[in-house]
């Protein structure tokens, strides 16, 4: 056994692997049973569930076909199950580590300790923070992994002497070419970076007559060059997209008609972008998660950059006669040609994205465009690390490693609390609605930056709970509100429209409006009868609130729960446990029932801060004529909260005319609440 071990840490290789598998675990895999599925995951998870893991093909066919055909077999194998997609994307980001050290390991091979350190980098790289999204970035990290491994096999098979060898590996290279080509679109940099590695390998190996360095380049590299030329005549003039980001007619027209602009933005994005991946990524990223993170969080961060670093100094430690850390000429040189190749690969990297009217925009964390330029930003910035004196290179690259680990778990955290913030959502809506009726127009506001982007955001995890039956559409439609949609909300439009070749029909007649209290963090269902907002609710959810229609609820019934493959167990009963079902019973004018679980929630010393939230339980006490209790509740919780009584009785200025049999109070109601 020892003797196994042994020779398990002689192997440098081995050993570097490992570093690199335990700094991805480390780094990203502790953070993964928080985490769960968010923007666009949800409408491809309906469209398998209700339609079939077959209908993701034709979903993607509009824009990117092929990564319909492999997204569809990956959903096969992974299912809904949330953690899958998580440890599936892991892997990617692992492989794609492995492919770097290998094209790093052929191109330097004297400089072992370096380039596992580079890899290190290169995984935790601060300047791509979507991996939290699985279900969707995987797509991003398997096109990306494909294009790393299908340059390092080319690279291989320059220095395979075997034939058979040789051949194979040049087949592969080139059929992983093809992979992510036609997966992402905008990758396609990467055979400039190809052609530059290539040429370099050859100018190590000795050609150095820049005419023969060129004919050799071009002999090895016109089978790749087909490739590319073949998938570019397929999507200029054989694909027809429809989605406007990706048509490229569109694109030309754009060019065509505003060359100048398009021209000077090109330039002007390229700078902008070049310096917010290769600097600026290290230091603006992590300083903006940092300042507005927990303590609790940033000491786990620390912690865990803590454990990272000490892995990559104990490998260090063990090879520590392998850093070969040359003087002069030797030094110099390995600068230029990491900060002039690593230029060139950002380059090559950000250009297509801005050539396509997009942005590299590391600060938002959904994008993925800083993916594909890191091999080229982490050689670059370790041309700028051997700059310094050699004394001072280990603790700046350690410095810049312990930066991107603290960076990487903190932005899981901001990931988590999202899902966290979704989870609680959704299940809420469970206590409060045991059903919805179908055609219902669900339009929610949440409040921290939660606001869905996008109405699959909303429709996908509603019909996934309450309509997951095969069909052809969902049941139960969606909308976004802002400012946009209010309009249709006040002209009651009926509206019909495809997300991808999903079919939509939006009645805003059917109206129901769901908001996240901004100070309690419960689901308010506004009753546009008689409309309560939270303290602090946003203005624009106000403006419509009285169109919504909580009668599109079907209050009775068994309630259903959200499946736990997707959303996890039930969270904890908590208040707003007691206000939803008080909400429920309110709707059935169950007054009796509000009245019991306010008792119960009482004994058990649950309460909210949100004032607003304590109305049901009033109207209870008045609407069964217990009046002096209702006013002792109004002075000790609802008279000290003047926004929330403002907001009440402007609603209360009419009698909202619930039928007699509903048993409401309305002239007491007013009175207590509005007039003593």
């Amino acid at each position: 056994m020892k003797s196994t071990l042994q020779k398990l840490l002689n192997n440098e290789t081995f050993v570097a692997t490992l570093v690199i598998l335990l700094t991805t675990i480390i780094t990203y895999g502790v953070s993964i049973p928080q985490l769960g599925y968010y923007h666009d995951d949800w409408f491809l998870l309906w469209s398998g569930q209700a339609r079939g893991a077959e209908s993701i093909i034709p979903l993607f066919a509009i824009d990117r076909p092929f990564m319909g055909v492999v997204y569809s077999y990956v959903y096969r194998l992974l299912g809904d199950t949330v953690i899958n997609w998580h440890l599936y994307a892991l892997v990617w980001r692992f492989i794609g580590g492995l492919a770097f050290l290998w094209i790093l390991r052929l191109l330097w091979p004297e400089h072992r300790r370096l380039t596992t350190l580079m890899t290190v980098l290169f995984l935790i790289y601060p300047g791509f923070l979507s991996i939290p999204n699985a279900n969707t970035k995987q797509n991003h990290l398997f096109g990306f992994a494909s294009a790393l491994l299908s340059i390092a096999m080319m690279l291989q098979a320059m220095k395979t002497r075997e034939q058979a060898g040789k051949v194979v590996l040049y087949l592969l290279s080139l059929v992983l070419t093809a992979n992510y080509l036609f997966i992402y679109e905008y990758m396609i940099g990467f055979e400039g970076t190809r052609i530059l590695l290539l040429g370099y390998s050859l100018f190590q190996d000795g050609i150095r007559n820049i005419r023969a360095l060129v004919i050799e380049t071009f002999k090895r590299v016109w089978p790749y060059l087909v490739v590319t030329a073949g998938f570019l005549y397929w999507r200029m003039f054989l694909f027809e997209s429809s989605r406007r980001a990706t048509d490229t007619g569109l694109l030309v027209e754009g060019y065509l008609s505003n060359f100048r602009y398009m021209s000077l933005r090109l330039i002007l994005e390229s700078v902008k972008d070049f310096l917010d991946t290769s600097i600026f990524a290290w230091f603006t990223m992590p300083y903006n998660l940092i300042s507005a993170t927990r303590y609790s969080h940033l000491g786990t961060a620390v912690f865990v950059a803590g454990l990272v670093i000490v892995l990559v100094l104990l490998y260090t430690f063990l090879y520590r006669k392998s850093w070969n850390a040359a003087q002069g000429e030797k030094d110099s040189g390995l600068i230029r040609e990491f900060i002039w190749i690593g230029s060139f690969i950002i380059l090559c990297a950000i250009l297509p994205v801005i050539f396509s009217g997009r942005q590299v925009d590391l600060y938002d964390a959904y994008k993925s465009y800083g993916l594909h330029p890191i091999p080229g930003v982490v050689l670059f910035i370790t041309g700028i690390v051997l700059m310094l004196q050699p004394r001072f290179r280990m603790g700046a690259l350690v410095a810049l490693i312990g930066i991107s680990a603290s960076a990487q778990v903190l932005n899981a955290y901001d990931w988590a609390n999202y899902w966290d913030y979704q989870r609680q959502m959704w299940w809420q809506l469970t206590w409060r609605a045991p059903d919805i009726q179908d055609n219902t127009l669900v339009m929610t506001y949440s409040a921290n930056g939660y606001n869905p982007q996008q109405d699959y955001e909303i429709w996908g995890p509603l019909n996934l709970i309450y309509r997951p039956q095969p069909s052809k559409a969902p049941a139960i439609q969606a909308e976004v509100l802002n400012s946009d949609t209010t309009e249709n909300i006040l002209k009651l439009r009926v509206l019909n429209n495809d997300v991808r070749d999903i079919p939509l029909h939006r009645d805003f007649n059917n109206l129901l409006l769901l908001s996240m209290s901004p100070v309690s963090s419960c689901l308010h269902i506004v009753d546009g009868s008689l409309p309560v907002y939270s303290q602090g609710e946003a203005l624009l959810l106000k403006q419509v609130g009285e169109y919504s229609h909580v009668d599109r609820i079907i209050p009775t019934g068994e309630a259903l729960a959200p499946p736990a493959s997707i959303f996890g167990a039930e969270p904890e009963h908590n208040w707003c446990y007691y206000y939803q079902k008080a909400s429920l019973a309110r709707q059935m004018g169950d007054w009796e029932e509000v009245d019991r679980l306010y008792k119960e929630a009482n004994k058990l010393r649950l309460n909210t801060s949100d004032k607003s939230e304590i109305i049901p339980f009033f109207e209870a006490l008045v609407n069964l004529g217990q009046y002096d209790d209702a006013r002792s509740l109004y002075r000790k919780q609802i008279r000290g909260s003047p926004e929330v009584r403002l907001s009440v009785c402007e609603s209360l200025e009419n009698d909202p005319g619930y039928p007699p049999e509903y048993g409401y109070d309305y002239k007491m109601v007013n009175q207590i609440l509005c007039e003593e």
